[in-house]
C-alpha cells in the first residue's frame, strides 16, 4: 500500500503563533529581562524538535544558557505546551478535505514529526483528526529524529505501507533529508517554515496549495 507521510508544523498547520508564545514565556522564566522573538523570527527555528528550538530561540536572543538553565527552560515549555498547544494554530487551507480524498483513494496517511508523540497527538485531536491518520510518530517515537530515515521507515511500516511507493510531504531540510535517506517521494510545500528556499531541497515536487493534490500523489507514484 502507498502511504502519503506528512510533517506537522509548516506543512499542516501553521502553529507558529503559539511556539512563539510558549517559546518566549518558557525563555523569559529562566534568564533575566523579557524575550521579544517575534512569530517571524520563531519560523526559521522550527523543525529540528524542541532541544534544537530551544537553543535556537537563546542564541536569537543573544543567550548563552548554562545547561541547568537549558534544561529547565526545555521542561517548562514542555509542559505549558502540551497543556495548551492550540490557541492560535491553525490548519491550513485544504488540509481536511484533502487528507479525506487521499482515504478515498486508498492511500494510508501517516505523520512523521519533530513534535513530541503527545504533542503531535494534542494538536491533531484538537482538530478531530487523529482517526484519519494510520500512524503518528513524533520526535520521540524512534531514537533519531528527521532528517535521519529512521522515524519516516516507522510511519510507513506502522501504517501498513511500502517506502518504494510512499512520500513525504514537508517543508525543511529535515523533511528532505528523511526522505532522501529512506528512498521515498518527496513533496514540498512552499508556505512553510523552511529558512532555506524549498526550491533547492531536490523535491520531486514543490506545491503551493493542495488543491489537486491527491492527483499530484497518483503522478508521483505512477
Amino acid at each position: 500500500m502507498s502511504v502519503v507521510v506528512f510533517d506537522l508544523d509548516g506543512t499542516l498547520v501553521h502553529s507558529a503563533p503559539d511556539i512563539a508564545y510558549h517559546l518566549n514565556a518558557a525563555i523569559s522564566a529562566h534568564s533575566k529581562g523579557t524575550p521579544s522573538l517575534s512569530e517571524d523570527d520563531v519560523r526559521m527555528l522550527i523543525g529540528g524538535g524542541l532541544m534544537d528550538l530551544i537553543v535556537r530561540g537563546f542564541a536569537a536572543l543573544g543567550l548563552d544558557p548554562d545547561d541547568d538553565t537549558l534544561k529547565a527552560t526545555i521542561t517548562t515549555y514542555r509542559q505549558a505546551y502540551l497543556a495548551a498547544p492550540v490557541v492560535k494554530t491553525e490548519l491550513y487551507p485544504g488540509v481536511r478535505e484533502m487528507l479525506s480524498q487521499l482515504k478515498d483513494n486508498g492511500h494510508g496517511i501517516a505523520l512523521c514529526t519533530n513534535k513530541s508523540e503527545d504533542t503531535a497527538h494534542a494538536v491533531l485531536d484538537h482538530f478531530d483528526l487523529v482517526p484519519v491518520f494510520d500512524a503518528i510518530i513524533g520526535g520521540d517515537t524512534t531514537p533519531q529524529r528527521k532528517p535521519a530515515p529512521d522515524p519516516l521507515l516507522a510511519a510507513i511500516q506502522r501504517a501498513g505501507g511500502e517506502t518504494a511507493s510512499s512520500v513525504m510531504v514537508g517543508d525543511s531540510k529535515a523533511d528532505a533529508g528523511a526522505a532522501h535517506a529512506a528512498g521515498t517521494r518527496l513533496v514540498l510545500v512552499d508556505w512553510g517554515y523552511s529558512a532555506l528556499d524549498v526550491g533547492g531541497l531536490a523535491g520531486d515536487m514543490v506545491i503551493s496549495s493542495y488543491d489537486g493534490f491527491h492527483d499530484h500523489v497518483a503522478r508521483l507514484l505512477g
